[in-house]
């Protein structure tokens, strides 16, 4: 695997690469405590040479830089900004674009607005479908008033049982999956002092006082490549009905449920989700 550092903008952006396959893949992680290997490290060693892979630490994650102003109206168009950035660095005219939670709302984002260059979307457990947060006022309050968020990802960094309970709790529905690597992957992400700041970010530039930010539902009609959605079918940070009426919106759209599987979809089930990349890209 080679590590490339690309600077953009908006600050350098830490990429891995793997293959040096025709069919180039972008795969962009979610929030809080995630960076790209914590989330795609299992999917990308199914991928064979057919394809180049391209995981990308996001602003603020991993070994990427840490904008200090990364929060607000502007934080999906500076993060889709970045992303296209990488990709004229990197010369990729084309390629198939996978996001999971945050990274699917910047992948759809992206693919409205730049069409031409993404073969296939992927939007996994996806942030951008869903119209509010439950308890909706509630919780705008609990994120815009407090600073909650930043402590919760304290205490979990403090307790290794904490972080187990988070993992089971959130991000991964068969608990034999949750081996103590995982646990020990995500209990030194959340120590990272940017981990509760980046998540609070996230939080604060997705939610105004009635909605969810970006609400994308409506938009999807204009997308014109294959997009496939994966949910996992416990999935209580994402749930599968936010997904109802997409096939109506986007009537060619393919919907796949990960049974069993909470918010980390990919990671408890990454043979699966490369078989269903292969498929729907087998023609690209």
């Amino acid at each position: 695997m080679n590590e490339l550092d690309i600077k953009t903008s908006y600050g350098n952006i830490h990429v891995y690469k793997k293959g040096k396959g025709r069919k180039n893949l972008i795969l962009l992680h979610g929030s809080g405590c995630d960076n790209a290997m914590l989330s795609w490290f299992e999917v990308i060693q199914n991928f064979n040479d057919e394809y180049t892979i391209y995981v990308p630490d996001l602003l603020g994650y991993g070994k990427s830089d840490k904008p200090n102003n990364l929060c607000g109206e502007k934080f999906y168009n500076i993060h889709i900004q970045s992303i296209k950035q990488i990709t004229e660095q990197l010369g990729l005219t084309t390629f198939i674009l996978v996001g999971l939670s945050m990274g699917g709302a910047i992948a759809i984002g992206y693919a409205l607005n730049y069409p031409a260059q993404v073969q296939a979307l992927f939007p996994v457990d996806t942030w951008g479908i869903s119209p509010a947060l439950p308890f909706h006022h509630l919780s705008y309050w609990y994120i815009h008033k407090t600073n909650f968020t930043i402590s919760q990802y304290k205490w979990i960094a403090k307790n290794k049982r904490l972080t187990k309970w988070f993992i089971g709790y959130s991000l991964i529905g068969d608990k034999k999956k949750i081996t103590d690597k995982i646990v020990d992957e995500v209990w030194k992400a959340c120590k990272n002092d940017n981990a509760g700041k980046s998540m609070q970010d996230y939080q604060r530039s997705s939610c105004d006082k009635n909605r969810a930010i970006p609400f994308y539902k409506n938009e999807l009609n204009k997308l014109e490549m294959p997009v496939i959605f994966i949910n996992g079918e416990c999935d209580n940070l994402v749930p599968v009905k936010h997904l109802d009426g997409i096939k109506k919106i986007l009537p060619n759209a393919k919907v796949y449920i990960f049974k069993g599987c909470k918010h980390w979809a990919v990671k408890e089930k990454p043979e699966e989700f490369f078989n269903i990349v292969q498929t729907n890209t087998r023609d690209l």
